[in-house]
């Protein structure tokens, strides 16, 4: 059993199950009846747990402690503290990570040609102007992947009049909750649980976005960090994501522009667990969709992210077989002025 001194649930690893202990001692002062409270906490971690993702179960504990103890307990507790501060900073330094403090990522071109201006553009120019798809390896686990998927699918979500048979869209819950304030048709939202991990999984890669490809923040975001304009809730989402999209056999997404400063897109399924499936791009000089076949189509492993911008015209190829699951989420800054995006334009994307 291991004693850790956390500040936040940020800092906590993955895959773990926390016990919460709050121990109020009450020290009597004088002989009135008076006492004085005093709380610590700290997180108990038991044991890994791989099938969900890092959770809280808060437990308090109070004890009243008379006069006659109070100022022998008052020297220990002073002890204790400094004994936890020094066996958690010890066992969070010495215990494996279980997430890579760097991810491998690759520059996928839509169209060769964009490849001249690679010396002269940065990532985020060239994601700004549709030039490019960042791949972001391994940026979910496979436990993660697993546990939602196995999730969502354990519930019969029904689709709305939005989605083509063969798809369904699960909203996270505050993306349900901003639906239904805008009166647009929205299938139950997730649970607790895939919510928070969802949270979890959009916090890293906003995190992999400013320290790894900072020209993303600099070109996208006027300079402000993406993982502050995140958690100081400065985002703006397309309607109904953060989503999960689950694709059967017939399920697609026509082609479309998203009309966001970025789109982050996650394939949860692997490849091998369906077939047809994928994201097919077209390149900024194809004459559309409706014309010419996608420029090229993308099929990752199950938890590598792909990234692009709102400009590049892009659909979920049609599962023919299986079942794919993907997370979605498309936002911009929310000062920033963008196009109105229609939900019917959102869905099928012909007449933008």
């Amino acid at each position: 059993m291991r004693l850790d001194s956390i500040d936040n649930f940020d800092q906590m690893e993955a895959h773990q199950t926390y016990f919460k202990i709050s121990v109020t001692f009450l020290f009597q002062a004088g002989s009135h009846g008076i006492y004085l409270p005093l709380t610590t906490a700290a997180y108990l971690q038991p044991a890994t747990n791989p099938s969900a993702p890092s959770i809280i179960h808060p437990t308090t504990i109070i004890i009243a402690m008379p006069q006659w103890v109070s100022s022998i307990f008052l020297s220990l507790f002073v002890l204790l503290q400094a004994a936890a501060t020094a066996v958690s900073a010890f066992s969070l330094s010495s215990a494996p990570s279980l997430l890579p403090s760097t991810y491998t990522i690759h520059e996928v071109p839509i169209d060769q040609s964009s490849q001249d201006n690679k010396q002269s553009t940065s990532i985020g120019e060239r994601i700004k102007n549709g030039e490019s798809i960042i791949q972001i390896e391994d940026l979910v686990t496979p436990d993660e992947c697993k546990y939602i998927i196995e999730d969502v699918l354990r519930h019969d979500a029904e689709p709305t009049t939005l989605e083509k048979p063969g798809l369904v869209r699960l909203p996270t819950r505050a993306a349900a909750e901003r639906a239904s304030a805008a009166n647009i048709p929205c299938a139950a939202p997730l649970s607790a649980d895939v919510d928070n991990l969802l949270h979890v999984i959009l916090k890293r890669t906003a995190s992999v976005m400013t320290e790894q490809i900072p020209s993303i923040s600099e070109v996208l975001f006027d300079g402000e960090s993406v993982c502050r304009l995140l958690d100081s809730e400065q985002l703006k989402f397309s309607s109904r994501e953060p989503a999960i999209n689950i694709y059967i056999p017939g399920g697609e997404f026509l082609a479309h522009k998203d009309a966001q400063a970025i789109t982050v897109l996650i394939p949860l399924s692997c490849p091998e667990q369906f077939q047809g499936g994928g994201t097919s791009f077209w390149s900024q000089d194809s004459r559309g969709h409706r014309v010419e076949d996608p420029t090229i189509i993308l099929k990752p492993s199950a938890g590598t992210a792909m990234l692009f911008g709102g400009c590049v015209t892009h659909a979920g190829v049609s599962v023919e077989e299986g079942t794919r699951v993907v997370f979605v989420a498309s936002f911009s800054c929310a000062t920033e002025e963008s196009p109105v995006i229609l939900e019917h334009r959102d869905i099928y994307g012909d007449s933008m």
